[in-house]
């Protein structure tokens, strides 16, 4: 039979206690935990990318929804900004006019029954800062145009009349009157 050598790093049994002998195997020992210890953490991280990965994939589909949320939305949002921002324009333009309705409806309570108004133009005199009606109107007796214009001379909202133009033409029986009316400074 033949002799089997056996090939040994380990230092002999006969001085365990050399220096190189007890170094070798405190390298071994600590090496062994080593290894161990680095493959548990390998096998850790490693099972802890599943969790991570499904963890990922849950927030990527929320983001993706939330996204498609607001993607829906955004027309309506713009649509809805727009909306207010023309509000805000309204209310504000309102907010710095003069009361016109006022001034027509006072205009129309100084008129008799007979006159007819054709075409009215109202505007506002930025430099006096007061509020001016020229009118056009339709009269079929001097009665009404003197009572019409004694009418606005009385009214306490109003500043100064002025006839434009009076016009009665041949063959027809009715006036054309052109008047300016000036109202008090009374602008908001």
């Amino acid at each position: 039979m033949a002799n089997k050598k056996e090939l040994s790093l380990l230092p002999d049994a006969d001085n365990p206690n050399s220096l190189s002998a007890r170094a070798l195997k405190w390298l071994t020992t600590v090496g062994r935990w080593v290894i161990v210890l680095t493959e548990l953490v390998v096998i850790l991280a490693f099972i802890s990318r599943f969790w991570l990965d499904r963890k990922n994939s849950d927030l990527s589909e929320v983001i993706r929804q939330r996204q498609a949320i607001l993607a829906s939305t955004r027309k309506f949002e713009e649509e809805f900004n727009s909306f207010q921002k023309r509000l805000d324009y309204v209310r504000e333009f309102y907010q710095n006019q003069p009361s016109y309705d006022e001034k027509i409806s006072t205009l129309v309570k100084s008129t008799p029954i007979d006159l007819y108004y054709k075409n009215i133009s109202i505007k506002q005199d930025k430099k006096n800062n007061q509020i001016v009606i020229n009118a056009y109107l339709v009269a079929f007796n001097e009665k009404s145009i003197v009572d019409f214009i004694k009418n606005l001379k009385l009214n306490q909202k109003i500043d100064s009349v002025s006839i434009n133009n009076i016009e009665k033409k041949s063959n027809e029986n009715n006036y054309s009157i052109s008047i300016s009316v000036t109202f008090k400074n009374q602008i908001k």
